[in-house]
């Protein structure tokens, strides 16, 4: 066995590097759409599945008890009052409340990107995800005419949460579909000098079967370098496993000068190539 292959880190522990690699192979054939379809049937499958327990255990009580599994601390009773109890509309995944943000964000004109566990779906290793990460380019001060439209569509946007996000002293809002049950967080985009070039490379990607359905995801790489400041501040396995996924997925076609321009700029050069190294490139 050669160094290299020493080195390439199979993405579970009872895998062997042949299967991973192999296994890898067959996703890198796959279009974005076709692998977040993967995971998209991943996620209405285990909320199917939680759903019916809860309702077999709980009964009357099967909605508050599944919204509090679903959406773990972004729970509140006051989403309770705004909750339709639709529980048909319970079983989806994340593409639906992409498509409800993106026809409000797009017509608006506020640039947005998705990031997080859905955009890694697309370029990397399918799985499942609880929420919706989503970048958007606005004024903090001007958060409130976006949540009145967002409340008139249906979504449940936490009073202090806004006023906190208005005021500068959080950078994050998330809000939860009232019928859908789906969480988005809404992360303000930053200024710096990486934050403004991760929107400027955005790309417009397909993840919907439908070709002709896009909406705009952070870029590979720096979905890459991003996982890898999470992971750094989080030492989240998760990230980790995202990161070499994406790697592993998009192989060449990486921008590898652009990754290690960016991985030296914000301190992560030794982490990057740690992941370069375990993904076998």
């Amino acid at each position: 066995m050669n160094r290299s292959q020493t080195l390439y880190q199979p993405q579970a522990s009872d895998m062997s590097i042949e299967a991973d690699v192999y296994q890898f192979g067959l996703l890198r054939e796959k279009t974005p759409a076709e692998r977040f379809a993967i995971g998209a049937h991943l996620i209405r499958w285990s909320r199917q599945i939680s759903l019916r327990g809860i309702q077999k255990a709980r009964g009357e009580q099967s909605a508050e008890f599944f919204a509090r599994s679903v959406l773990e601390e972004k729970w509140s009773p006051e989403l309770m009052l705004t909750l339709r109890e639709n529980q048909k509309m319970w079983i989806q995944d994340p593409s639906e409340i992409a498509r409800i943000l993106h026809s409000i964000l797009e017509p608006g004109g506020i640039a947005y990107y998705i990031t997080g566990g859905v955009a890694a779906l697309a370029y990397g290793d399918p799985r499942t995800t609880r929420d919706l990460d989503l970048v958007i380019a606005i004024d903090s001060s001007t958060i409130q005419t976006l949540v009145a439209t967002l409340e008139a569509t249906g979504f449940y946007c936490p009073p202090l949460a806004v006023e906190a996000v208005q005021a500068g002293r959080e950078t994050m809002l998330s809000v939860t579909h009232s019928e859908l049950l789906l969480n988005a967080d809404l992360m303000m985009n930053g200024t710096t000098e990486f934050d403004q070039i991760k929107l400027s490379r955005r790309q417009l990607v397909s993840i919907s079967l439908d070709e002709n359905e896009m909406f705009w995801l952070i870029s590979p790489e720096d979905l890459i370098l991003a996982k890898l400041q999470w992971g750094q501040r989080s030492q989240s396995e998760k990230q980790w496993r995202d990161v070499l996924g994406v790697m592993k997925v998009q192989g060449e076609n990486l921008d590898r000068s652009y990754l290690l321009q960016w991985a030296t700029a914000i301190g992560l050069e030794t982490r990057l190539n740690e992941a370069l190294q375990a993904s076998g490139l």
